[in-house]
């Protein structure tokens, strides 16, 4: 069934073909769009989910044209890089396609970067597939301006994790482990510590992991950043650390519980640290 809206044959949401396609669809994870000469008339539930609609009717009064919807950075395309606004999906397909780069917030004011993919599978139509590439475009970022490695250390920068940490927390949550973090206090003296850092961090990066991630966290204090299969295997983590590392030092380790957050994790880490003084 097909139906009428401001003059454009679409298809209808409740249609046979309606559903069929959005069963499809449905299942994934990249926020897909059918756009039919080029206005929105359904979207897949991860897209619906992003935007906090219920329906392409819903986005449409609650956003107008899709196009709205992409911020006005020069990294991205956006209104201002169309030809014609009325008809951008033909814009954004004559694009090569390292350019094919869209940001938009999501329905909390998160920013997040996509790439699109364009196809046109019937006259009029077309579909877009929007991929989440907000971290990997986070690290190429950070990584080209040199802010991923602390000097001083050699460890990863507090800030290149911060940016990172959803990447930690997903991989967590695909391979149904938990994420743990381990504070490490160097006890030094300010001079001696300074004299000893760089040691002090590749002795630590000599005993963990390659998946491990070792931050820079304050003057003499690092965060270790794992994976474990069951709470309990910190215990082990933190044993190896205390018998290999030949420094003095003092730990704390938090893991994370259902649905907490990294910032919430680490504020945990940081409140037993400061207990244990």
């Amino acid at each position: 069934m097909e139906t009428s809206i401001e003059g454009s044959t679409v298809m209808d949401e409740g249609s046979v073909c309606s559903k069929l396609f959005l069963s499809a669809i449905n299942t994934q994870k990249d926020l897909i769009v059918l756009m039919h000469n080029h206005v929105p008339v359904l979207f897949n539930k991860a897209f619906l989910d992003f935007a906090n609609v219920d329906s392409a009717k819903g986005f449409l009064r609650e956003f107008g044209s899709l196009l709205n919807r992409f911020v006005p950075h020069d990294s991205y395309f956006h209104a201002g890089k169309a030809d014609n606004i009325d008809e951008w999906t033909t814009s954004l397909m004559e694009l090569p396609e390292n350019e094919q780069v869209v940001s938009m917030l999501n329905w909390r004011i998160e920013p997040y970067a996509f790439s699109v993919i364009v196809e046109s599978p019937a006259a009029d139509y077309t579909i877009l597939t929007f991929r989440d590439i907000s971290q990997d475009l986070i690290k190429r970022i950070l990584i080209e301006n040199d802010a991923s490695i602390d000097k001083e250390s050699g460890a990863y920068e507090k800030e290149y994790f911060m940016h990172t940490s959803k990447s930690f927390y997903d991989a967590a949550m695909f391979n149904q482990k938990f994420v743990a973090l381990t504070i490490i206090e160097l006890i030094a003296s300010g001079s001696d510590a300074q004299a000893i850092l760089r040691d002090f961090a590749l002795n630590i990066k000599n005993n963990i992991r390659q998946s491990d991630m070792l931050v820079r966290w304050g003057k003499q204090t690092f965060l270790l950043a794992y994976l474990i299969d069951t709470p309990e295997s910190t215990r082990f983590i933190t044993q190896k650390l205390q018998q290999k590392i030949p420094y003095t030092l003092r730990l704390a380790t938090a893991v994370q519980k259902e649905k907490e957050s990294i910032q919430e994790l680490i504020m945990s880490a940081e409140k037993t640290l400061k207990e244990s003084k």
